[in-house]
């Protein structure tokens, strides 16, 4: 019996569906490799990995001592720290999840040429990195929410369907970013400060629904309708008995998550072969 034996180029782009297949083989190393980086993130650092839950608390200590003490933003605000606390948190949830997802192909040139693997395996790495070193976070938004008084209720149980939403946003926005940022490398310096405008007008520190009639009319619908806004907005409607999150909002947040992450991906996988070759 003959048999046929065809050599395959070792860089050679495989097809969409057997690229998924490999990722999925190497869902444990991406898993490990994301830990290895929380491991060594704070390693030499004399507090370790305390850093993790003291960063974003100091990072809503400034926000609440900026927007709720200096400027007082929080007029008409019921319950304002936990309203802050959980933009924050959120917010940051998304946003080094994004910075993290744009470095994660230029940050990572040896380890691309020196090895074969599906490049999407980096910026979801970096992705996993970032959600490893979220949880932390809730603790944060636990004790700001009980602090200030609100009831314990079985909605809080809601914050996991909200953080899987939200993280598979985070991964496809860090997919994209990654093969635009390995295009062109000065929006690597431009992005932090885009992402950080966005959170700003997504109402971390303020109330869109109260603040509205101060912005422009064509601009309403992208501060209500923006995702970033719509995860804050479940989060908030869980935790604070004051606020709501309607039906349309869980809506509009699967779809901005599957919408990215699809776009994200094979955005992502379209410049698979360019990698690593600048």
């Amino acid at each position: 019996m003959s048999q046929s034996h065809e050599l395959k180029p070792v860089g050679q782009k495989l097809g969409l569906v057997d690229y998924i297949k490999d990722l999925w083989k190497r869902r444990f190393f991406m898993l490990s490799f994301a830990r290895a980086r929380v491991e060594g993130q704070n390693s030499s650092a004399a507090l370790g990995h305390i850093w993790l839950l003291l960063t974003p608390m100091l990072t809503a200590a400034v926000y609440y001592l900026l927007f709720g003490v200096i400027l007082g933003v929080s007029r008409g605000i019921e319950n304002f720290i936990a309203f802050l606390v959980i933009g924050v948190m959120m917010f940051r949830f998304t946003s080094i999840s994004a910075n993290a997802g744009s470095l994660s192909i230029i940050s990572n040139k040896g380890l691309i040429r020196s090895l074969h693997f599906p490049r999407a395996l980096l910026p979801i790495a970096a992705s996993l990195q970032q959600l490893l070193q979220f949880f932390p976070s809730l603790i944060v938004v636990f004790v700001a929410v009980i602090a200030t008084g609100e009831p314990i209720r079985i909605t809080w149980l809601l914050i996991i369907p909200i953080i899987i939403v939200q993280f598979i946003f985070n991964t496809g926005l860090a997919m994209l970013l990654a093969r635009v940022v390995n295009k062109a490398r000065d929006l690597a310096k431009l992005a932090p400060f885009l992402i950080r405008m966005w959170g700003y007008l997504s109402g971390i520190f303020f109330s869109i629904e109260i603040s509205k009639e101060r912005f422009p009319a064509p601009i309403e619908p992208f501060l209500k309708y923006n995702p970033a806004h719509i995860f804050m907005q479940l989060t908030r409607s869980i935790f604070i008995e004051s606020i709501e999150a309607t039906s349309r909002d869980w809506i509009l947040g699967i779809i901005w998550a599957l919408v990215i992450f699809i776009l994200g991906f094979w955005f992502f996988f379209k410049g698979e072969g360019k990698y690593g070759r600048d």
